[in-house]
């Protein structure tokens, strides 16, 4: 009896250790997430994930496997690209790392909701928000001393003007006529400034508002154009835009419930400042990177999210009276904020987003290119694609003649998976949304979540997400490098608030 008492006391402890160790993997890897050269932590907080679910596995002797209405999608999914990956044209052993990291993200999903967290989802959350705080503090740090700043490579000039550029401090004629001859045409007005960084010099051209840095490779001398476009703590823009577009509306939800349920608590005010700061913090981020297509899908998912709002409000209004004041403050608000963005915008974020207007299909760039390319080889390969990964080698080999930028992806997520992966991906991706749609919506519902503000706030969180993550998939790809991470950890948390739900209704049932 003793034995039997001790060995069950060791068990709940070795269960409770691999829980925890789970909870702190989740906590490593969501904090380091948006930090570009941190790769190192997310790969520890992703191995502390899998240690502790195969210590319980082990610990319990069971697989005790949760099922979820996305098991035959993805198990099909995951199916597809893997024949994508064996029967592509020009077939190379990157498909299957490609095909790794697409398993490993879903594994992810899978293994937020056997994680069994309980209530410790909202830590989770938590770390995830500040997370996100922390990144784009350190992003508007940099953006105000001049840093990490997005670079476009333009060329290479000889090693024998590093003196020119370290000693004399001027540009001569015969350095003017390379950089010409790499499309750096200098006005007269051109200066060489003090850089920062050992073997690294600038060029400042304030006639034609340009800046160039140029770099030491023993060789020759790299030559890049600086754009004021923020990178922060990513390595590119259009990676801190994504992790932005998928995170910043999540976290919206929350700022949008904080003031619907918070204002009259005992420190509600204080959550809804940190709240408003987070957001604000994250939305200057997200104007600095210039990234366009984040900037419409989440200003479209958070049109929607004060659409719903405004309309569940009308319809709890009695009088038409109070409905009447209540569309009057919104319209009042949302005049106000656009009129303070224009006055406050610099002009530089102004004239980006003026493109969008004034050239509707010039400002997409060579992604029109890249689209028709993507039909063709969908026609060439409907069904079993050109494999995962292989998308820049086919474009090298079917785009056109010349080339400026050679993509690794489509630039649209649809089309990036119908043409790597096949037709029949496609309609399984489209299905997998179609279901991750309707459990999000199935949160309002539900009652077992302590406060108004968690339930409301996941719930137009996940649908703003879900929302900006579909119409920036229009125009770039977000299911590669981190951002096919934070997607599928995101749609774990939301199956897994819900099937807290289910688990706790069966326990009362029990009781009963």
């Amino acid at each position: 009896m003793l034995k039997s008492q001790s060995s069950y006391f060791k068990t709940i402890i070795s269960q409770k250790s691999f829980d925890f160790t789970i909870y702190i993997g989740f906590l490593v890897f969501i904090i380091s997430l948006p930090f570009g050269y941190s790769i190192v932590f997310v790969n520890i907080g992703m191995t502390l994930i899998l240690i502790g679910w195969l210590g319980r596995i082990i610990s319990n002797r069971k697989l005790a496997w949760k099922r979820t209405p996305l098991d035959l999608p993805i198990f099909l999914f995951l199916c597809l690209a893997l024949i994508a990956s064996f029967f592509a044209p020009h077939r190379a052993s990157s498909s299957l790392g490609f095909f790794w990291k697409l398993f490993r993200a879903i594994l992810l999903f899978y293994a937020v909701i056997h994680s069994q967290l309980g209530h410790r989802w909202k830590h989770v959350v938590i770390g995830l928000i500040a997370a996100g705080c922390i990144s784009s503090t350190l992003g508007l740090w940099y953006y105000i001393n001049d840093s990490r700043l997005a670079l476009d490579f333009m060329g290479r000039v000889g090693i024998e003007y590093q003196d020119e550029l370290s000693i004399d401090k001027k540009i001569s004629n015969k350095l003017r006529s390379e950089l010409r001859d790499i499309n750096i045409p200098l006005s007269s007005d051109a200066s060489i400034v003090d850089s920062k960084h050992l073997d690294e010099w600038r060029i400042d051209d304030s006639t034609r508002d340009r800046r160039y840095v140029i770099h030491n490779n023993t060789t020759h001398l790299m030559v890049y154009m600086i754009e004021n476009r923020l990178t922060g703590t990513f390595k590119m823009p259009n990676d801190l835009g994504a992790y932005l577009a998928l995170s910043l509306p999540f976290m919206i939800g929350y700022f949008v419930s904080s003031w619907q349920s918070l204002r009259k608590q005992k420190h509600g005010i204080w959550l809804i400042v940190a709240l408003s700061f987070v957001v604000v913090i994250m939305t200057t981020n997200l104007l600095l990177t210039l990234t366009r297509a984040a900037w419409v899908s989440v200003a479209i998912a958070i049109t929607i999210i004060t659409i719903y709002m405004l309309v569940s409000r009308l319809v709890e209004l009695a009088s038409v009276k109070e409905s009447l004041k209540v569309v009057l403050i919104g319209v009042v608000l949302l005049i106000s904020i656009y009129v303070v963005s224009v006055i406050l915008i610099p002009q530089h974020i102004k004239s980006r987003f003026l493109t969008i207007i004034k050239h509707p299909t010039g400002f997409m760039g060579e992604r029109p290119q890249y689209w028709r390319t993507s039909i063709e080889l969908i026609q060439k390969y409907p069904l079993t694609g050109i494999g995962l990964g292989r998308f820049r080698h086919e474009y090298q080999l079917n785009g056109p003649a010349e080339q400026y930028n050679i993509p690794y992806h489509a630039h649209n997520i649809y089309l990036h998976i119908a043409v790597e992966h096949g037709i029949p991906s496609l309609f399984l991706f489209l299905w997998i949304v179609v279901i991750i749609w309707k459990r999000i919506w199935s949160l309002r519902s539900i009652v077992f979540l302590d406060s108004y503000f968690w339930r409301m706030g996941t719930f137009l969180g996940g649908c703003g997400f879900l929302i900006s993550a579909l119409i920036y998939g229009l125009a770039d790809n977000i299911l590669h490098q981190r951002t096919v991470l934070l997607f599928w950890f995101i749609i774990g948390i939301l199956f897994s608030i819900t099937m807290i739900k289910d688990v706790t209704h069966e326990e009362e049932l029990e009781t009963s």
